[in-house]
């Protein structure tokens, strides 16, 4: 499990750096409150990363975990 940072945080939308090592599309927890996001976009070791839950209170130098799979539905 790769361990980033957070760098900025607009809205829904954070950057994180230390990421080099995940996927387009994995899916994230945000902080110790574990939100849940997914990589829309990687540039390097920095990652662009929606996320699907409320992130008042986020910011900068707060973890982000990868989870190294993708969001997935069983049916």
């Amino acid at each position: 499990m790769e361990v980033g940072k957070i760098v900025k945080v607009s809205g829904p939308l954070i950057i994180a750096e230390g990421m080099a090592n995940s996927k387009m599309y994995d899916v994230v927890q945000v902080s110790e409150k574990k939100l849940i996001g997914e990589i829309i976009e990687l540039r390097g070791d920095r990652a662009s990363i929606q996320v699907y839950e409320e992130t008042s209170g986020l910011g900068p130098g707060e973890n982000v975990y990868s989870t190294d799979a993708p969001l997935s539905v069983e049916l």
